[in-house]
């Protein structure tokens, strides 16, 4: 017996294995998307901030469920709140989407993690009782790999992967409606930012063949992801509460949505802090200082490279509405 032999049967086992998991894991919850506990407790200890626990965490989640995209995706994500938090734009008015720096030391293994994302997706495609599921974790990876080129304002390459993730979200819905709410996190934001891209950008996305967006549509696919969302939700409530407080100058709107995420998630001092800058610009005060306290509080929780930037802005926020008398 060959050795290339071995490896097919090895690799059929996996496969049959991660089909066997994932229809088991359906038939009992319910619903395609609905995870293990292992996986859940990992996507928790993420949204909290907790980027290096959360990397340990996946490594580990990659040994048991090796034909899996999430644990890898969870790995990429975990890369992207580092690389965020050393480069993106925080201050103690303002976080968004934008980058002071073009690279960062964290890069390598970011792009590693979604490659081996989209390989173990490509890899769930090819059996029909998985198919659907991989095409969809497909558009999630290109997602992520969208969001940075975004963030680095590169403007082809996050074209480009937009285009991707697009097309992959809306074959998996076609193929299995019962994933629409959660591909509407990624085709909601298409939506939104193909619409209100700059001149320029709208001539890139003419020569290359890229689908035009529809702001409103975009708006009401985020809103129906934020409610109905298995795995997602948080993640659209996140991009929906940012494009209603820094595009939309709609504050009243974005407030909820980030003081929501602040309680569920009371370690990521991201959510916090952009909560009390919401409730500054809505004219309450008392809630912002609030809220800036408990993001002081949970950045000091954070990784270095995140404690660094974000304690350093929520205090600044924290003394600028208590005039200098932080506590």
């Amino acid at each position: 017996m060959t050795r290339r032999f071995i490896r097919l049967i090895c690799s059929a086992l996996a496969r049959v294995g991660l089909t066997l998991l994932l229809v088991n894991a359906a038939d009992a919850a319910g619903h395609p998307l609905e995870l293990p506990a292992t996986l859940q407790a990992a996507l928790a200890s993420l949204r909290n901030g907790q980027y290096r626990q959360t990397l340990e965490a996946s490594r580990s989640l990659q040994e048991s469920f090796p034909s899996h995209p999430l644990p890898f995706l969870i790995e990429a994500e975990s890369h992207w709140g580092l690389i965020f938090c050393q480069t993106g734009h925080i201050n103690a008015r303002e976080i968004w989407n934008s980058a002071e720096e073009s690279s960062s030391s964290f890069d390598e293994d970011f792009f590693r993690s979604v490659e081996e994302a989209l390989s173990a997706a490509e890899a769930m495609r090819e059996s029909p009782d998985t198919a659907a599921l991989g095409t969809f974790y497909e558009g999630l990876a290109h997602g992520v790999l969208a969001r940075l080129y975004t963030l680095r304002a590169e403007s082809l390459n996050s074209a480009r992967a937009g285009k991707q993730m697009r097309e992959s979200l809306l074959e998996a819905a076609a193929v299995a409606p019962d994933l629409q709410a959660d591909a509407d996190a990624g085709l909601g934001a298409y939506n939104y930012y193909a619409d209100v891209l700059s001149p320029l950008i709208k001539l890139f996305r003419f020569f290359l063949l890229i689908p035009g967006g529809d702001r409103q549509r975009g708006l009401e696919q985020l809103e129906s992801a934020s409610q109905g969302a298995v795995l997602v939700a948080p993640e659209a409530r996140y991009e929906l509460a940012k494009i209603y407080g820094l595009r939309e100058n709609r504050p009243d709107d974005a407030l909820p949505l980030f003081r929501s995420l602040a309680a569920q998630f009371p370690g990521n001092a991201i959510f916090a802090l952009s909560a009390a800058i919401q409730a500054e610009r809505n004219g309450a005060k008392d809630l912002a200082i609030d809220l800036s306290r408990k993001a002081v509080q949970a950045s000091r929780q954070m990784d270095h490279v995140c404690r660094v930037r974000l304690e350093a802005a929520s205090q600044h926020a924290l003394e600028r509405l208590t005039g200098g008398d932080s506590f």
